[in-house]
């Protein structure tokens, strides 16, 4: 008899310990500390494979599996993943990340990844400042492509510090300074506001963000404005860009791999490292 109510007592804490892992992952999630200092980025990261972000299901899956893709066990794992995810990503955990490691989520790697070692960004299909729909592979040509991602003004401020070069601002009034130095190189923004709101407000002013950009007409296609959702939190957090409150910088190849990357404000050191590693890669598309 005591062994039989022993042996009752064990199955009971199994049975707890299976029901336990999504509620203490998502208590964990809401106490969690912010971010205190940056990390190194020492190996390459990014997705294993090229994965289009806004596919269709029909695209993938048959009829008989689209139930089960949307409702199912994965499904349902997913959608406890991003809960955690928001949960832990409140707005104030962000800005305190970013004020603690003054947006330097992580610093960057010393050289670029070799290409056979390298993961990838993620493909999607978003409107550019053209009004269009573009895929961002398609953008990616035959260049090697500075991507700049944000979800704020403080991100894309972030960002623009990468292109503040002897004096110039290669980004934005010295662009034909860097079209002319760097022929095999181009400037990719991908502009992911917070919220749907925000994200359908952007769409509404595009016309203001080109006038403000005073950008030239052939660089309006390479310019994406990303509704935020489609990007799940998963795979933020294997691109490393999870806190959308600084910005980002990466170095992508033809292929979509990325070579390197870094993020928040960009000091001395960086900014030169930056370029070097642009000139290093166009050399290897070059050599191609």
């Amino acid at each position: 008899m005591q062994r039989l109510c022993i042996r009752s007592f064990s199955v009971c804490s199994v049975l707890r310990q299976k029901s336990q892992p999504g509620f203490v992952n998502t208590f964990k999630a809401t106490i969690e500390k912010a971010q205190e200092k940056s990390f190194n980025i020492v190996r390459p990261f990014g997705l294993p494979k090229p994965v289009l972000l806004n596919h269709k299901l029909s695209d993938t899956y048959s009829i008989r599996n689209i139930f089960q893709e949307l409702f199912g066990e994965k499904a349902k794992e997913r959608r406890q993943k991003q809960l955690d995810y928001d949960l832990k990503h409140s707005p104030i955990f962000e800005l305190k990340s970013f004020r603690n490691t003054n947006g330097k989520i992580f610093t960057p790697p010393i050289s670029y990844f070799k290409a056979d070692k390298s993961l990838y960004f993620p493909d999607f299909i978003a409107k550019t400042l053209t009004g269009d729909l573009r895929s961002f592979y398609e953008a990616l040509g035959e260049k090697v492509s500075i991507v700049r991602l944000f979800s704020t003004v403080a991100g894309e401020k972030c960002t623009d510090t990468y292109f503040e070069v002897d004096g110039k601002k290669l980004y934005s009034k010295d662009y034909d300074t860097f079209v002319k130095e760097h022929p095999k190189a181009q400037i990719i923004d991908v502009n992911m506001p917070q919220g749907w709101a925000k994200g359908f407000i952007l769409n509404l002013v595009a016309g203001n963000i080109r006038k403000t950009l005073n950008f030239n007409e052939s660089r309006y296609a390479n310019y994406f404005m990303l509704p935020s959702h489609m990007m799940s939190g998963e795979i933020r957090e294997q691109l490393h860009c999870d806190n959308q409150t600084t910005g980002y910088i990466y170095l992508i190849d033809t292929m979509g791999r990325i070579r390197w990357a870094t993020s928040g404000y960009a000091d001395a050191t960086e900014l030169a490292l930056m370029w070097k590693v642009v000139k290093g890669l166009e050399k290897e598309i070059g050599a191609q």
